[in-house]
Parts: C-alpha cells; sequence; structure tokens
C-alpha cells in the first residue's frame, strides 16, 4: 500500500539550466526585459519612435503580413503614437499607417497630461517623451470570429506589447504596459473614434 503510494507521485524532469555562457542574444534580451517607469528628459529620437511603431504593426512580408500575428490576418489593432518630446515629430497624436509606415496625425498639441489624467494621473505618462496606444476596432475581427474575435484582438494586443517590450530592451529604452486607465477618458484625450477600445498605454523613454 505504501509503495503504491510512491508510485502515484508525478514525474518531475529537471531542464537543462540557461547558464549566460549558452544564451543567445535573444535569451539574454528576454532575461532583460523589465518595466520601467522613470526616464531622463531626452527627447526621443524619430528613427527610434519609427522602430517602435514597425515592431507593433509593421509590414514585414511582400503578402503583407505585420509582425505581430493576427486571427485570419484581420489586423483589428490602431497603433497611436502620442508624441511630446519627439526630434522631428511636433507634439500630437498620431496614428500609425501599417502599408506606408507613415503617420497622420489626429491630433495636434502635447496631451500627455491629458492622457495620465485619463490614466488614473501616473506621472510615468506624463513624463515620457512619448507613448503608444494600442487600441481595437473590434467589429474587424468579429464579423468573421463572431464574439471570439474579442479574445483574438485581445492576444493579439498582447503580441503587440512584447515585441515593443524587446526592442525597448535591446534599445536601452524604457517602456511600461499600462491597462490601469479610464477607456472612456482615453477615447476622449486621444479623439479615438466610438468603434476603438484602448488596451494599452506604453510610455516610452530613454533611460
Amino acid at each position: 500500500m505504501g509503495d503504491q503510494g510512491l508510485t502515484d507521485l508525478p514525474m518531475k524532469i529537471k531542464l537543462p539550466e540557461q547558464g549566460a555562457a549558452g544564451r543567445s542574444s535573444f535569451e539574454e534580451i528576454l532575461a532583460k526585459r523589465r518595466s520601467i517607469r522613470s526616464y531622463s528628459e531626452k527627447a526621443l529620437s524619430e528613427s527610434d519612435v519609427a522602430r517602435f511603431l514597425w515592431a507593433a504593426q509593421g509590414i514585414s512580408s511582400k503578402e503583407g503580413f505585420r509582425t505581430a500575428p493576427s486571427a485570419g490576418a484581420l489586423y483589428p489593432l490602431e497603433v497611436h503614437l502620442v508624441a511630446g518630446n519627439v526630434a522631428g515629430i511636433e507634439p500630437g497624436v498620431y496614428r500609425y499607417i501599417s502599408e506606408e509606415h507613415s503617420l497622420i496625425e489626429d491630433v495636434s498639441g502635447d496631451l500627455r497630461a491629458k492622457l495620465a489624467a485619463a490614466a488614473l494621473s501616473q506621472p510615468t505618462i506624463r513624463n515620457a517623451p512619448a507613448s503608444l496606444v494600442i487600441s481595437a476596432v473590434y467589429p474587424r475581427i468579429t464579423s468573421k470570429y463572431m464574439k471570439r474575435g474579442i479574445r483574438y484582438a485581445v492576444m493579439e494586443a498582447g503580441h503587440v506589447a512584447e515585441n515593443i517590450y524587446l526592442l525597448a530592451t535591446e534599445l536601452g529604452i524604457g517602456t511600461c504596459a499600462i491597462g490601469a486607465f479610464e477607456d472612456e477618458e482615453v477615447r476622449k484625450a486621444l479623439k479615438l473614434p466610438a468603434n476603438e477600445d484602448p488596451l494599452y498605454i506604453m510610455p516610452l523613454g530613454y533611460i
């Protein structure tokens, strides 16, 4: 009876240690990735902002596929740049156009304080040179996948956020995934369409 109890224990497999010497450069980036909420006052460069936007939703193949996977390649997400201190880009709110790798201004002026107020007055957002706001237009994907499409859109937003995190780690730039905000207040501050739901705010700044 006692021996039978021992055989019922689940088998445990000890995996090889991930020693620093055996890590790839990608694994090193994964090991270093952290949420960072304090940034220097240095302006972000336009080239770094462009790299983040491409990492988030850039076109990465001749077929038009993007850097983050999307169910059915329907791409329900939008990425907005809230620029306050970006060299070469006037303060304002811009929408990223993946197909052209370009920005279109939606709102002029420095909206960082308004965005921070919509996010429970978090100073991280107010003080960061810029933030990326990831939002979803659910009808683009629920038209095919119905209610499950909402899950797929949220999953896709997670893929985008991790792309931003990993590029930030490589570039020595700080970021933090923020979900504590009033959806309607963010929508008002950025003048988002009524059918567009904000999912993430990711401030960016040099460390």
